[in-house]
């Protein structure tokens, strides 16, 4: 992952993609200084240097980079042949670590939303199927009994589309075929 920064170098910083938000009339325009979770955010904060950082937030990255991360997971911690982290540590993180706690029809690991069968029942997602998104409209899931990676990048500050991700995730089901 030689793309995955807090802070973008400034080297990097003309790759940037615009972050984009929705006026009134429902038409997509570049984004300026916004709140977001009480804090002003402006689109070029990964170029801001920072000395905050969040495992959970915060990292800026490519999708090409991200799906690397997420094929090793889903290869059980190894990429390219190489183990990155143990399977026993890919284990833990997409295993439900609330126990009975009710969060909706699906359980949560150490980072990821985990598909449970109450939840497959209303998804296409099978069980097992980890997933998570990010700020702006990202959004990617993992079916280990598919073996397949998905990514919906979409660099929205604020939509009205919101389903627009779950009509993606039927529609790529719906388009496999053994």
């Amino acid at each position: 992952m030689n793309d995955t920064y807090f802070t973008i170098p400034n080297e990097k910083a003309n790759r940037l993609v615009n972050l984009y938000k929705e006026d009134k009339e429902g038409k997509l325009v570049k984004s300026t200084a916004e709140l977001l979770n009480g804090k002003t955010v402006t689109p070029n904060y990964p170029l801001e240097s920072s000395t905050y950082y969040s495992g959970g937030a915060g990292l800026s990255s490519t999708i090409y980079d991200y799906a690397v991360f997420l094929q090793m997971l889903l290869n059980n911690g190894v990429y390219n042949g190489k183990r990155i982290l143990s399977r026993n540590t890919v284990r833990l993180m997409i295993m439900n670590q609330i126990g009975d706690l009710s969060r909706g029809d699906d359980k949560f690991g150490l980072g990821f939303q985990v598909v449970t069968e109450r939840g497959s029942a209303r998804t296409p997602s099978q069980v097992g199927t980890f997933s998570w998104g990010g700020a702006f409209a990202t959004s990617y899931w993992v079916d280990p009994k598919e073996k397949m990676v998905f990514l919906f990048y979409r660099q929205l500050q604020s939509s009205t589309h919101g389903d627009v991700v779950e009509k993606f995730r039927a529609m790529t089901y719906a388009a496999m075929n053994d």
